[in-house]
């Protein structure tokens, strides 16, 4: 993996949902781990190493794949980009979204592959641009595409899991505390009652709204990103994908050679099958599949 040289994020967008990010996981975490388990099976009992060792597993893989999402470098500058002869070098100007040959990029200055074009925030051309991730304050493309759609498996996982917990231990083992109408007006305006209500109890329901909210967030982004994989696309093909090589070979072309492997870690080694570069000879076989 080559390294980003400048790997925070760069607007003010970024920093905020970077930073919103990157506190919330190690508060859900404390806060399951200390608050909701033990709360469920009482101090000491053996059934909170159960929950322990799968949680530590969960916060490995969701920050490790947050980390190796922000500092792979996906850009064109990862390849030594030869131009084939005949390419079109001109159309498009600066390469609009959805280049689908090769372009000139008027601020980078240089010709840029199919698939790939500029970022404003990132200041840099994207090998396979799928789209700019606020969370992450950077692009998603070619190189991370893996971590990043990892990150968000296991951070439905963990949401998922955590809002499990977190509905049984509001609303049954604290339920003569939590089931009443003052609760549901909390729980619709977290953040308005935290100036009122700055008890523990709030930040209970607002850590317990975040995680509801959190696995419906990153169920959609994996039904809609799960699609455009298997399909052989990215964000601005999926009205018609021109790369589809079947699902486990469009599967392959993100998770790598040991696919059936890279979910276990970003540590585990599963080498691309293509260089992010020459996509006329991927298409040629996409034509011919079909």
């Amino acid at each position: 993996m080559k390294l980003r040289k400048r790997f925070l994020p760069r607007t003010l967008q970024d920093v905020v949902a970077t930073t919103f990010m990157a506190g919330i996981i190690p508060i859900t975490f404390w806060f399951e781990v200390y608050v909701v388990i033990p709360g469920i099976h009482g101090e000491g009992s053996w059934y909170n190493w159960a929950h322990f060792v799968p949680a530590v597993g969960l916060l490995f893989n969701v920050t490790a794949h947050l980390l190796a999402t922000m500092l792979c470098d996906t850009s064109c500058s990862t390849e030594l980009i030869a131009v084939p002869v005949g390419a079109t070098s001109t159309n498009g100007g600066g390469g609009g979204l959805g280049s689908k040959s090769w372009h000139l990029c008027a601020t980078c200055e240089f010709i840029a592959p199919p698939r790939s074009w500029h970022c404003t925030v990132c200041r840099t051309c994207i090998l396979k641009r799928d789209h700019h991730c606020v969370f992450t304050g950077c692009c998603i493309g070619h190189r991370n595409h893996r971590y990043f759609i990892l990150f968000v498996l296991y951070l439905f996982v963990s949401t998922a899991y955590a809002s499990v917990l977190n509905n049984y231990f509001i609303w049954f083992v604290r339920g003569d505390e939590f089931r009443n109408w003052t609760s549901l007006a909390k729980i619709i305006f977290p953040l308005a009652m935290l100036v009122i209500d700055t008890s523990t109890k709030q930040y209970y329901l607002v850590i317990y709204l975040i995680n509801m909210v959190g696995v419906l967030f990153t169920g959609v982004l994996m039904i809609y990103h799960g699609r455009l994989i298997l399909t052989g696309a990215v964000v601005h093909e999926r009205k018609a994908p021109e790369y589809d090589l079947g699902r486990w070979a469009n599967l392959r072309m993100v998770l790598g050679a040991r696919w059936y492997l890279a979910w276990l870690s970003p540590f585990v080694r599963s080498d691309l099958p293509h260089n992010g570069v020459n996509w006329e000879t991927l298409q040629k076989q996409t034509l011919k599949s079909k």
